[in-house]
């Protein structure tokens, strides 16, 4: 299970020296916090994953948390660091970078539309934005917002042009606007012919938000009211005022060279993540995740019919059985049905996932970047791939 499966490879190590050698310093305040959560300290599970939990951080990951919900209960913890500067102790309270787990999110609010009436899955997106958005973006006049959702759109990819990823790494501070990611694809040539397969793409998931910010005056508004505020989930924040300079959010770290140098990336991390809609942009603590993903699996959210679509899967790969439905991937574990989504970024990485085998919820993640190979990604990989065999168990 590769946390880097969905986000930019590390192609782009050969840009980083456009940055300069001298080590990052961009550290920001975090506080520890108390949990009011009720954790079952003697889940059978605990001993064997908090080992490794423990070998994780032994390998050079600052800090990682898990949580898990089954027949046994909820049981959650973490070992390492959230914040190194100051040895604050990584802790389940602590809020957790999403990243393109967001997308469930907002796929969510699409469907909650869709159930509204205000939106029909097979219109072509050029019903609801207009042409000054969609001017020079390939395949645009002929995609429909259900293709934007399970990626068969065939527009292409933002944040795997050269010259994003430059003016990225040489501009670690610059606030881009969505018009700039959609700018980097104006004339870019299209993946495919829309419908003719399936790609993941994050273009798709910012021209989704824009699609809900016409429907509702502001997509973000409305994903805290009908699904955040909504279901209860009061530790998970999408574009609140100031949400992230929140001090419970975790300082972030990446391998700049992928020489196991750790420095620290959080301003420029919560810059990136701040400047992204519909595709990031989700932070929350390990349990309010896994609520999610439980009351959306369970129907509790949208209509039974209407979750049918969404788990209405693609296959991404013409050799493996795995696909991807309307925001929400289904993957194969030693045979076993996980569906959820998996987040990258330059200063963390998650997976939220369910086990339909065994009726198991778990969200596991890092403060360490995927986004760019660590050294220690394939020893981490291995352990990560233990951890899934204990949660299966």
């Amino acid at each position: 299970m590769n946390f880097t499966k969905y986000f930019i490879k590390a192609v782009v190590l050969s840009l980083l020296v456009l940055m300069g050698c001298s080590k990052m310093e961009m550290d920001l305040p975090h506080v520890s916090c108390e949990s009011s959560e009720i954790i079952n300290t003697n889940h059978p599970k605990a001993n064997s994953l908090q080992q490794k939990l423990d070998e994780i951080v032994a390998l050079g990951v600052p800090g990682v948390v898990i949580a898990l919900k089954d027949a046994n209960g909820t049981w959650a913890s973490t070992s390492g660091l959230s914040r190194i500067e100051t040895k604050t102790s990584m802790e389940i309270c602590h809020l957790q970078f999403g990243q393109s787990v967001a997308k469930t999110y907002m796929a969510t609010a699409i469907l909650l539309l869709y159930e509204d009436g205000k939106i029909d899955l097979d219109d072509k997106i050029s019903n609801y934005l207009p042409e000054s958005t969609l001017s020079g973006i390939a395949n645009a006049n002929e995609s429909t917002v259900r293709m934007l959702l399970n990626h068969t759109s065939g527009i292409a990819e933002y944040n795997d042009k050269a010259n994003y990823v430059t003016y990225l790494l040489q501009h670690p501070l610059h606030v881009f606007t969505t018009e700039d990611y959609l700018d980097y694809v104006r004339g870019a040539t299209p993946k495919f012919s829309p419908g003719e397969k399936q790609s993941y793409t994050n273009t798709n998931y910012e021209l989704l938000a824009l699609i809900a910010d016409q429907i509702t005056g502001d997509h973000k508004k409305y994903i805290r009211e009908k699904i955040l505020e909504a279901h209860g989930l009061n530790n998970t924040f999408y574009y609140n005022e100031g949400f992230m300079d929140y001090p419970e959010l975790v300082n972030t770290y990446w391998d700049r060279y992928s020489n196991g140098e750790i420095e620290n990336c959080s301003e420029m991390h919560r810059i990136n993540v701040g400047s992204l809609i519909g595709d990031d942009g989700i932070i929350a603590t390990p349990i309010d995740y896994m609520t999610f993903l439980e009351k959306l699996l369970t129907n509790q959210i949208l209509s039974e019919s209407t979750m049918k679509q969404m788990l209405d899967f693609i296959q991404t790969k013409p050799d493996s059985p795995d696909g991807y439905g309307l925001g929400i991937s289904q993957e194969f574990i030693n045979g076993h049905e996980q569906l959820g989504h998996t987040g990258g970024g330059i200063g963390a990485g998650c997976i939220l996932g369910h086990y339909t085998d065994n009726d198991t919820y778990f969200f596991l993640a890092i403060n360490l970047g995927v986004s760019i190979t660590p050294k220690i990604a394939e020893p981490f990989e291995k352990v990560a791939d233990e951890i899934y065999d204990i949660l299966l168990e």
